[in-house]
């Protein structure tokens, strides 16, 4: 049986090991002796448990188990998915869903709102950036990857799910009971105020670029003369659209972000190839839920766009590629396979950027964007009419 066991485990291993690359041969070699002693361990382990726990446990259970832990030891965006929570990732660019409209990570551990998403049950219930998810429903979400907690975090609109999250500055559990509904995205919104074109992206969604153009080329046409680019909240996206919306801004052959990985087909630089829509003074608002996609642009016009301010709090530092790769049985794995860098070779993985000037909102309710309470708004429109 042991033997038999040992041939499965090497089996997953295996396929793990050609998947990920990266590997010569000397190297798998010197690393051989030692790769068969943990298995050893590990098998020794299986069989403890299967032979001595309360209860008879599937041997696919206990396999599914080990490769979660195995991802998550890794980062915390690395994951093994089961064929189910394949289909989360599918949703999360669709632009709508079912649920209560928060980008979720994991941070140090533990499940973190990265950003609510603007209009929905969790940012109209105060939901903020840096929140930390303790339960979901009453069970504790220690040891839950991303993809487990969105999983039961949405559902059918008009049901009700209970969050108990800790909030810097507290000591207590704050509950928030949230109903769900149709999380509806339009990543793109805009305003004029006099000469100065406002707009908002919410997300880097297929239909942006397209969205974004449109809106560019309506502020060209009415001759206005500085442009402020919000993105706060906005817990990114698609890589690919990252890098069209960036040209918009910067003329051809300017450096937009690089990744470097362990294995050199997934390291790449990203350069601009086409003429920009804009070229008049930017100011970009940005937040601790301003991360990936955001953190990408926020990179581009920072290292490459000459009259450029930022305004808002420092970026939530998520500057890691995943591949999805999947298995024979349906399930996938979802690894880290290389870093961001901004133009100027900053990595923002773990670090965020700092924006020019900090402005910190002083509310503890949500607030609405370029209203009177959103003080990090006006004081962008006050520094582009300084630049026009």
């Amino acid at each position: 049986m042991k033997k038999k066991i040992f041939i499965t485990v090497l089996g997953f291993l295996f396929l793990s090991i050609v998947i990920g690359g990266g590997v010569n041969n000397s190297q798998a070699k010197n690393r051989e002796d030692n790769l068969y002693k943990n298995l050893e361990l590990f098998i020794d382990a299986l069989k403890i448990v299967r032979e001595n726990y309360v209860e008879p446990v599937e041997n696919k259970k206990l396999i599914y188990g080990a490769l979660k832990g195995m991802l998550m030891s890794l980062d915390p965006y690395s994951a093994f998915l089961e064929p189910e929570l394949k289909k989360e990732l599918q949703i999360e660019t669709k632009g709508e869903f079912e649920g209560v409209g928060m980008e979720i990570t994991l941070k140090d551990g533990i499940i973190t709102v990265v950003s609510p998403i603007e209009d929905t049950p969790a940012w109209r219930a105060g939901i903020k950036e840096g929140d930390k998810i303790i339960e979901i429903d009453g069970k504790s979400t220690k040891g839950m990857s991303t993809m487990e907690a969105a999983q039961l975090l949405r559902g059918k609109k008009g049901t009700k799910v209970t969050v108990s999250i800790l909030r810097e500055g507290t000591q207590n559990l704050i509950k928030i009971t949230l109903e769900r509904d149709i999380i509806k995205i339009k990543s793109v919104k805009s305003k004029i105020f006099g000469s100065i074109g406002y707009v908002r992206i919410t997300g880097f969604q297929e239909n942006t670029p397209d969205e974004l153009k449109k809106v560019l080329n309506e502020f060209n046409e009415k001759n206005l003369k500085g442009l402020i680019i919000d993105l706060r909240n906005n817990p990114g996206g698609l890589l690919s659209v990252a890098i069209e919306v960036s040209e918009f801004f910067l003329p051809p052959n300017k450096l937009i972000v690089y990744t470097k990985g362990r294995d050199k087909k997934d390291s790449a630089s990203f350069y601009s190839r086409k003429n920009p829509i804009w070229k008049k003074p930017i100011v970009l608002l940005v937040n601790g839920g301003s991360a990936s996609a955001s953190e990408i642009l926020f990179g581009a016009l920072k290292d490459n766009y000459p009259e450029f301010l930022s305004v808002g709090t420092k970026t939530f530092g998520k500057g890691s590629v995943q591949n999805l790769i999947p298995l024979s049985d349906g399930s996938a794995i979802k690894l880290t396979i290389a870093r961001y860098y901004t133009p100027k070779g900053v990595c923002i993985e773990g670090e965020g950027i700092e924006p020019d000037i900090e402005v910190k909102l002083e509310s503890e309710k949500p607030i609405v964007p370029t209203s009177e309470e959103d003080i990090q708004f006006k004081k962008a429109l006050e520094e582009i009419k300084k630049m026009i």
